[in-house]
């Protein structure tokens, strides 16, 4: 009986062993699970948008309370987990400052501490090869000014961005990789051009950090920045989902899905878009896909007012004599259209021997010109005409024909200011020839006049001025901003 009592004891213990092993091996099992994650987005060094409801979310497997706590309140935030380990929680920003911050996120296993955050702006920015050109610059294509602004970069105060990393797979991703950074000597070969300039500008007047989120893609199209469902409007293929690596510029829908979408839970004030060189080819029907894109992403992140701040293509010698030209038409379609949108006038940015350069180097005034513009549109600020003139109407007097434009209350000016003779301008009659010809001061300040020739030349049908790939601006605003290219005729 001893015998049997020592065995089944020993047996009892062994299983309890078992069990306690077992116990340990799946609570460290499950421990492991349940590690806290945050997207990259939310990291140290990040800069949340001031005075608003921002997101933060997360995955964790555990079915637990998350907690948040941040140095800004006394109040601690909490929520739970939902079936498939996601979470998110939203909470209050105040005025934006350069006070650091920090968070701390924790779940019953784990605890994140986010350090170094600024309360301010957010901007994104998103487009092709001339958004995404850093201080780097490409080969043999310099920024200029680029040693300069990277030497003073040392004393920049609270700019940050957030490079999104390229990712052009045709399964979406629920995140998106980047790292903060903090904008100095160092790292401003980094920063996109365009953003810095812009947020440089924003912070002279709004006095609180700028963040920067640069989310392009060099050499994508417009197609690549829509969904499917969006993507369906215009044509009754499929995606077509065989386009090699090589060539993953031309994919369509990958950029939104896998670097737009999963940002879309972090609070922005607006967009800065520059793209359309890649769709210049085939630039008919441009204006809708870009109403849709804007229409798209402002559901996207949750705000049907979102600023839209759009870059006129550059001047560049295209195959096609016009084909540039109409999408910056298409492009001023989506600018006067959309409520809440606007666009900078490049037309001045690239000198002759620059015409052949797809990437020119003069990014700095974009950056300022699209700075004005939001100052004035998004901040309610009161700076003069931050818009470039327009073309309104013609009035024919005469043996002349009077050219009337918008945001040139000012008067207009050469690129010198003592020119007074204006090139750049076409004229045609009913035999569509266009002969160049030039233009005056009129007899208002926001007027131009062109004497219309007495020989070989019918009733005037036409006005162009810069309509096409290339050719440089020559008419400015007393501010010193170009006119944009028009057309008053819809020949192809």
């Amino acid at each position: 009986m001893l015998l049997v009592f020592l065995t089944l004891r020993n047996l009892a213990l062994s299983f309890m062993r078992q069990i306690l092993v077992f116990t340990t091996l799946l609570f460290w099992s499950l421990a492991a699970q349940a590690k806290l994650t945050l997207p990259a987005i939310l990291s140290d060094n990040m800069v949340l948008q001031q005075n608003s409801v921002v997101k933060l979310w997360g995955t964790s497997t555990l079915k637990k309370s998350v907690t948040v706590k941040v140095s800004w309140s006394t109040t601690w935030f909490q929520t739970w987990t939902k079936a498939d380990g996601s979470w998110e929680i939203q909470l209050f920003t105040h005025a934006g400052s350069f006070q650091e911050h920090w968070i701390k996120i924790s779940d019953a296993a784990d605890q994140k501490n986010l350090q170094n955050i600024l309360i301010g702006e957010v901007w994104l920015c998103s487009g092709q090869s001339n958004m995404a050109m850093t201080y780097r610059g490409y080969k043999n294509q310099p920024i200029a000014d680029a040693d300069q602004t990277i030497a003073e970069a040392k004393n920049s105060v609270g700019i940050r961005t957030f490079n999104v990393e390229k990712e052009a797979s045709f399964t979406p991703k629920n995140t998106a990789g980047g790292t903060w950074l903090n904008a100095s000597s160092v790292t401003l070969p980094n920063f996109i051009v365009v953003g810095y300039s812009y947020a440089q500008e924003l912070q002279k007047t709004l006095k609180v950090p700028i963040g920067i989120i640069n989310s392009s893609y060099g050499g994508s199209t417009i197609e690549g920045w829509l969904n499917a469902a969006t993507l369906e409007k215009f044509t009754d293929k499929p995606i077509d989902k065989n386009i090699p690596d090589s060539l993953s510029f031309l994919r369509q829908t990958v950029f939104f899905n896998n670097m737009i979408r999963p940002l879309r839970h972090y609070k922005i004030k607006g967009v800065l878009w520059y793209q359309g060189e890649a769709n210049s080819e085939h630039p008919k029907g441009y204006s809708q896909k870009l109403q849709d894109l804007i229409f798209l992403w402002r559901f996207t992140f949750s705000d049907t007012n979102l600023p839209f701040y759009l870059v006129e293509i550059a001047p560049y010698r295209y195959d096609h004599p016009t084909s540039a030209a109409v999408l910056r038409e298409e492009q001023s379609k989506v600018a006067l259209s959309v409520p809440n949108c606007g666009m900078v006038c490049t037309s001045d940015l690239v000198p002759q021997s620059e015409a052949n350069c797809i990437h020119p180097p003069y990014k700095k005034p974009i950056g300022i010109r699209l700075a004005n513009l939001a100052l004035v549109q998004t901040y309610d600020q009161p700076l003069e005409n931050v818009n470039s003139p327009r073309f309104s109407h013609y009035e024919i007097q005469g043996n002349t024909c009077i050219l009337y434009f918008e945001h040139a209350i000012n008067g207009l000016v050469g690129k010198l200011p003592d020119n007074k003779i204006f090139t750049g301008f076409e004229i045609a009659d009913a035999s569509k020839q266009f002969v160049a010809i030039t233009a005056s001061a009129g007899p208002k300040p926001n007027t131009l006049a062109i004497e219309l020739p007495t020989q070989n030349f019918g009733q005037l049908r036409a006005i162009r001025y810069c309509f096409k790939n290339y050719d440089a601006g020559t008419v400015f605003n007393q501010e010193g901003l170009p006119l944009f290219p028009f057309r008053t005729d819809d020949w192809e």
